[in-house]
């Protein structure tokens, strides 16, 4: 088979002529029609947010609001604090139901991920193998292959970013709650030590 441009001898194999550049594949421009509506395809899948994280996560943080308001119920005997215990462990259920039911959607929405990925270097292994004498399937690949980093680069980084910042809220939680059971306890212990020295006093002076 000879180039219809060049007239240079090509195998039965080759579909780009090496001499001139000639694409004799007419199926070249189908393939980098189909890198763009992958790449696209790719770049439209929400990446992890926090709000989504914390939905997925929340029954955490209620299920330690409900233990520190029942250690507060314990310590004071407030009924008020026992119904706000109860209102957290009713969101805390809350919360692991929606965990369960959206655990499909998250894991339906890292797979399309995954699956568009492989599906995008797919395409650009073809092009590389069969059309890389092209100038624009190489420059091509370039753009792609820089577009590709950033989009993996930016939904690592959403991911990392909604679990420092859910960590942060869980430490802050944690923080908030143990302060104040501690200084609910030093009051009540100073409470308790007030009225002693009361009593105390009032026996020595009924004595006297």
């Amino acid at each position: 088979m000879k180039c219809p441009k060049c007239g240079e001898e090509l195998s039965s194999a080759t579909k780009i002529c090496p001499c001139c550049g000639l694409v004799i594949d007419d199926k070249m421009d189908d393939w980098l029609n189909e890198l763009e509506v992958s790449l696209m395809n790719l770049k439209t899948i929400a990446p992890v947010s926090f709000g989504t994280y914390f939905s997925s996560n929340a029954y955490l943080m209620y299920g330690i609001v409900t233990v520190v308001m029942l250690i507060v119920t314990f310590l004071t005997g407030g009924n008020l604090f026992l119904l706000i215990a109860g209102l957290f462990l009713i969101l805390m259920i809350v919360s692991l139901v929606r965990k369960f039911i959206d655990r499909k959607k998250n894991q339906e929405s890292e797979s399309a991920f995954r699956a568009a990925m492989v599906e995008t270097e797919t395409i650009m292994r073809v092009l590389k193998n069969d059309y890389f004498e092209s100038k624009a399937v190489r420059e091509r690949l370039e753009s792609t292959t820089s577009e590709l980093k950033d989009i993996v680069y930016s939904h690592n980084k959403n991911r990392r970013h909604a679990i420092v910042v859910w960590c942060i809220v869980m430490a802050a939680t944690l923080i908030v709650s143990v302060a104040g059971i501690m200084l609910l306890g030093s009051r009540d212990s100073g409470a308790e030590k007030t009225v002693t020295d009361t009593e105390t006093s009032e026996l020595i002076t009924y004595k006297d």
